[in-house]
């Protein structure tokens, strides 16, 4: 008999871990951060202690309890249990969000990770540009010698890659006894995926996050189209948005597109926006409403080294770096102006971002701030001090193409940034920011749709809050609350 246990993801936005047992084989379908769970023990100024991270995490319920599925490096100098063979055949990624795949830096790594080429893509910009996250490759941490009966730690730096398989739309592949077909959907980044998995209990769908107002609305529907064809015995499905009902006008990735270019026409000076950094398709409707108010997306190192990764692994997808301009910070010694040669610059920047400090499309402060009205310049909330050397010119705008704060700390930031912005005059007493942002989840009436087209016999809600499944519960006559650490047989 198949069944599914909940580690995450259940009464709760995020946090999805859910692992599935058919027989003798095991596979985990993502392995993600739960916002809500780490937020209610850590903040930026208190973390799980560095040499002592699994225990803290396992201690906080924030891990799931399975002896063999960390790192032996962590594992051993922290005393917990270790087994020579995995306990767990595969994860499975349904996408590259911090929820989804978070938590898999503590994975060890000769578990094999199955997901898309783009998931994977910015999972390597997430290790390469970030701290630590080793998504895509481990670091060796502790080290032991044998040579002592009292063995000794170090530190040691030693990179070892993950084994990742890629996987394609509508292609299955088997993991041991259990057949897996990953869907594309509809979401707010590149690479995501429903899951249709066959077992000997029978069949089991995993909506992951989806929508059908983004770029791939059809995908979407085609998930749920083979669902019906498929015979869903348990459907897990999101309801982020569940309790929403549809926007009036439709809010979409076009009407973004639209709205931002009617918006840049009008202004009389640099256009300025912010939008969730690794959502392609954001970026794409951005850099598609510049193009037709002629001007040129600027985006930031970060966006660049993805879209490198992008143009290089899957071309055609999204704009080239010959088509939009890369803004070049100040680097830590603030060198980018001082008329250095090239090699004292490079110093000024990590080795990731020294690439494009000669690139064709480089653009600096002073470029920005003599162009202006030829740029839309994306300026996320931790980079607003680069306002300070553009100097935004009278009649500058700003459009702010992220969700609205929904927790205190998330007020807070907003607020920050509306100093920032009214002291360069982009917004002022009796001028806001233009508010243009499409969800990644379905609303309501979305969802039923996805529910009512899968025809499954039943149903588990997961990426919602728990006052949220009543909703679930109007939708589907045979709806599974389920608690953390619980099981549902397929």
């Amino acid at each position: 008999m198949a069944s599914v246990t909940f580690h995450g993801g259940v009464g709760e936005i995020g946090g999805n871990k859910f692992l599935v047992r058919d027989g003798d084989t095991s596979v985990m379908m993502d392995f993600g951060m739960s916002f809500a769970a780490e937020g209610r023990y850590f903040s930026e100024y208190r973390k799980a202690r560095a040499s002592n991270v699994l225990v803290d995490m396992l201690e906080l319920g924030l891990l799931p309890r399975i002896d063999g599925l960390y790192r032996r490096d962590y594992a051993e100098h922290m005393g917990l249990g270790w087994t020579e063979e995995p306990p767990v055949d595969a994860i499975i990624l349904t996408h590259a969000h911090i929820d989804h795949c978070g938590y898999l830096g503590y994975v060890r790594e000769d578990i094999p990770v199955h997901c898309t080429k783009a998931s994977e893509l910015i999972m390597r910009c997430f290790d390469d540009t970030g701290k630590g996250h080793q998504l895509t490759e481990l670091r060796t941490k502790f080290a032991y010698s044998a040579q002592s009966k009292r063995p000794w730690t170090r530190l040691t730096g030693d990179r070892r890659e993950r084994e990742i398989r890629t996987m394609h739309s509508g292609r299955k592949f088997r993991v041991g006894g259990i057949a897996v077909e990953p869907h594309e959907v509809d979401h707010s980044l590149p690479g995501a995926c429903a899951l249709i998995l066959h077992t000997s209990g029978g069949t089991l769908a995993n909506t992951a996050d989806l929508r059908f107002h983004g770029r791939r609305a059809r995908a979407t529907d085609r998930f749920v189209k083979r669902c019906a064809r498929a015979g869903i015995g348990l459907l897990l499905c999101e309801g982020t948005r569940i309790s929403r009902g549809p926007e009036t006008p439709a809010r979409t990735e076009r009407w973004i597109e639209k709205e931002a270019a009617s918006i840049m026409r009008g202004a009389g000076g640099l256009a300025v926006c912010g939008y969730p950094m690794r959502d392609l398709d954001r970026l794409q409707s951005l850099h598609l409403a510049a193009r037709s108010a002629d001007r040129t997306l600027v985006v930031d190192l970060k966006q660049a080294y993805l879209l490198a990764l992008f143009e290089e692994h899957l071309p055609g997808t999204y704009p080239r770096l010959d088509e939009v301009g890369i803004f070049v910070n100040r680097g830590s010694w603030g060198l980018i102006d001082k008329g250095v040669p090239d090699e004292a610059l490079e110093r000024d920047y990590d080795k990731w971002k020294q690439d494009f400090l000669n690139h064709p499309s480089r653009l600096d402060y002073r470029d920005i701030s003599a162009g202006a009205r030829r740029y839309l310049y994306y300026c996320d909330d931790f980079s607003l001090q680069n306002l300070i050397d553009i100097k935004p010119q009278k009649g500058s705008t700003y459009i702010r193409s992220l969700t609205e704060p929904f927790d205190a700390d998330m007020e807070i930031q907003e607020r920050q940034v509306k100093n920032w912005l009214a002291r360069f005059g982009l917004i002022g007493s009796s001028r806001r920011w233009h508010q243009l942002h499409v969800s990644g989840h379905g609303d309501g009436a979305q969802i039923r749709r996805v529910i009512e087209g899968a025809g499954a016999e039943r149903l588990v809600p997961i990426h919602t809050e728990r006052k949220n499944e009543s909703h679930h519960r109007a939708m589907h006559g045979s709806v599974t609350s389920v608690r953390r650490g619980r099981s549902v047989e397929v």
